[in-house]
């Protein structure tokens, strides 16, 4: 994929979140944007495409100094290219001239060739935070594409093909005609079968050992329409913050059945989630540096902002915690740790089991989330500290580092109490990690960089699955990022995108790769791992020819997907049967060539995507400096967008 470039430097000394450089921890800065598609632009005219069938508390000891900001510069997200054919190559001495905006692609290497390395340079594809919330079905839903988290690391996605290699063996698929069923035998004589999570129970019904504390899932919320053609519903203008602008980001998206909300610049927006009119506006003494990807049943979330808006020479403290009502806009607090320079910097927040919790450098702090009263803070004396927290319906979990001498750091992954902050399990992840991101709660699933084996800037190298209750390990498997989609933010506990947990499986999408019909043809898949052994389950959804596929979360024991189409067809979000891997449509956008252009303006592996209630929802997490022409076929800009039923 065309490596996108990086995002925009922070002036010299600046640590994320205006925090002091002393206590800046490595790795704190803005993410850079990872890898969009790198499919090239669509063709001026031709034929259209035929359509294929996705804590323990304490208190830390002294950090490094503050790394070196990342190159690049702040930018517009340009659209994506999507996939379709090309245009007709050029001769050397005419070369063909992508569509305003668009990164200039280099020639795709044959499907199996080395990867090349990293471009430089260009806009930025999107914005740094990690994923949002989906329109929650339970308290505290799993998040889907999209809501804030702290800036991605300074790395991104190689451009390429993808390998398909599985240990030392071939891989050997079986396409299950008609079915849309891909079922991959990694050198066994079995065929394997998908299982339900009732089969990990034995006959009197007894725990299945998954450490999982939910209850169950429940029946799919989501139901396919007899017509899933949808028309845009409205759209929220894009926010131009003027050249030199120190506020790069805009983190943080959520839905209810009335009321879809998106941060704005320093304050946070809600709108008719069908009729698009603003109902309500809730104004912040700073802009949002991160935000909660989950809410409660009664829909209060949480964000992390600035005390103050920046200035040309001061770039503010990620200092304050506000809980706020999305239903309604209305503010239940706003917390901060001590003033001034005294006051503790976070990176990150979220919410879980009725608590708001919030990491950073200095440590970690909890607080009731409907009074705001402090439920825990560190430890003083302590050289262990919360680095960041990961919420959702099963409740918290923490990475906690302990130095352990002056070249070794200790991670650990604890299942917490959200009444008080005390640990009920605890695993230590193994040497030659620096950092750790939880992807799920219950059942908790790590993510890891180890050893820095994730080269292309995804944060995975190897995926954990582990057991809540006790701490024990059940299962530890390695995840090629060059064959994988599924990232983390470098540093941030909880900034995972492209991914779905859900009846003991981990869902991931492949990396686009080379299709089946013609050189320039890209698609992709998803597939399955079984929490219990780590292995893949055998089930692959297939995306088709010049689609693409990406988890967005679950609904009951149903996965749903985004399916990304081709130049001249509608994107998709489809409802898969995890069972059969059968999907129903459940949404389908206009064909038209405008409507395409625009959606991929939100490029959504660096943007947010929430589905609910049959209405499908974008929203970019990085503003603009200056608004610039753009031709009719390059689609509009916006800073969210909407689409539904028409029926």
């Amino acid at each position: 994929m065309t490596q996108p470039p990086q995002p925009p430097p922070r002036p010299p000394h600046e640590p994320p979140g205006g925090e002091p450089p002393q206590d800046t921890p490595p790795g704190f800065g803005p993410h850079a944007p990872r890898g969009g598609s790198g499919t090239p632009p669509p063709p001026a005219a031709g034929p259209g495409t035929d359509e294929g069938t996705g804590t323990g508390k304490g208190t830390p000891p002294p950090a490094p100094a503050t790394p070196p900001a990342p190159p690049g510069a702040p930018g517009t997200p340009p659209p994506s290219a999507g996939f379709g054919p090309p245009p007709t190559p050029p001769t050397p001495s005419a070369p063909a001239q992508p569509a305003y905006g668009t990164p200039h692609p280099a020639p795709a290497p044959a499907y199996g060739a080395p990867h090349p390395g990293p471009a430089q340079g260009g806009q930025a594809a999107y914005g740094y935070p990690h994923p949002a919330p989906p329109y929650a079905t339970a308290p505290y839903t799993q998040q889907g594409y999209g809501a804030g988290q702290p800036p991605t690391a300074p790395k991104g996605r190689r451009p390429g093909p993808v390998f398909w290699i599985i240990g030392a063996t071939v891989l050997v698929i079986a396409l299950i005609v008609g079915g849309g069923v891909w079922y991959a035998n990694s050198g066994t004589d079995e065929t394997p079968v998908a299982k339900d999570k009732d089969d990990k129970k034995d006959k009197d019904g007894k725990d299945d050992g998954t450490g999982t504390d939910d209850p169950a899932a429940g029946p799919a919320k989501e139901k396919a329409p007899a017509d899933p053609s949808a028309r845009q519903l409205f759209s929220v203008p894009m926010i131009y913050t003027g050249a030199g602008s120190r506020v790069y980001e805009l983190p943080g998206s959520w839905l209810t059945d009335k009321v879809y909300a998106k941060t704005g610049l320093s304050e946070i927006n809600g709108y008719d989630a069908v009729a698009g009119n603003r109902v309500w506006n809730l104004k912040l003494p700073g802009p949002v540096c991160s935000a909660s990807g989950f809410q409660s049943d009664e829909g209060l979330t949480a964000v992390l902002h600035k005390s103050a808006r920046p200035t040309k020479d001061d770039g503010g403290q990620c200092d304050r915690i506000t809980v706020f009502d999305v239903r309604t806009g209305k503010t239940v607090w706003t917390k901060g740790v001590g003033s001034g320079e005294g006051s503790a910097v976070f990176t990150e927040v979220t919410v879980g089991g009725g608590t708001v919790a919030a990491g950073g450098s200095r440590g970690g702090y909890g607080w009731d989330l409907e009074s705001g009263d402090q439920v825990w803070s560190p430890k003083p004396g302590d050289e262990c500290y919360d680095v960041g927290y990961q919420g959702g319906s099963g409740g918290l979990a923490v990475i906690r580092k302990c130095t352990i001498n002056t070249d070794q750091d200790q991670l650990s992954v604890q299942k917490l109490d959200p009444k008080d902050g005390s640990v009920s399990s605890e695993y230590k992840m193994p040497p030659g990690i620096d950092f750790a991101h939880i992807l799920s709660v219950s059942p908790l699933v790590v993510g890891a960089d180890v050893n820095e084996a994730a080269e292309d800037g995804s944060g995975i190298s190897d995926f954990f699955s582990i057991d809540g209750r006790t701490g024990k390990l059940r299962a530890r498997w390695p995840a090629d990022a060059k064959t994988y989609g599924a990232s983390c933010d470098a540093v941030a506990v909880s900034g995972c995108a492209n991914f779905a947990v859900g009846g003991d499986r981990l869902y991931v999408p492949t990396e686009e790769h080379q299709g089946k019909k013609e050189a320039y043809s890209r698609t992709n898949e998803i597939v399955a791992f079984d929490l219990a052994t780590g292995k893949l389950t055998g089930q692959r959804l297939d995306a088709g020819e010049d689609w693409e596929l990406r988890p967005l979360r679950m609904d009951g024991p149903r996965l749903l997907a985004y399916r990304a189409g081709p130049y001249d067809q509608g994107s998709q979000v489809v409802s898969v049967d995890t069972r059969t891997m059968k999907t129903e449509v459940l949404l389908k956008t206009p064909d038209d060539r405008r409507s395409g252009s625009t959606i991929r303006h939100f490029v959504h592996e660096f943007s947010e995507i929430l589905f609910g209630n049959g209405r499908l929802y974008f929203g970019q997490t990085m503003p603009e400096e200056e608004k610039k022409p753009v031709a009719p076929e390059e689609g509009v800009p916006y800073l969210a967008l909407s689409f539904g039923g028409t029926h």
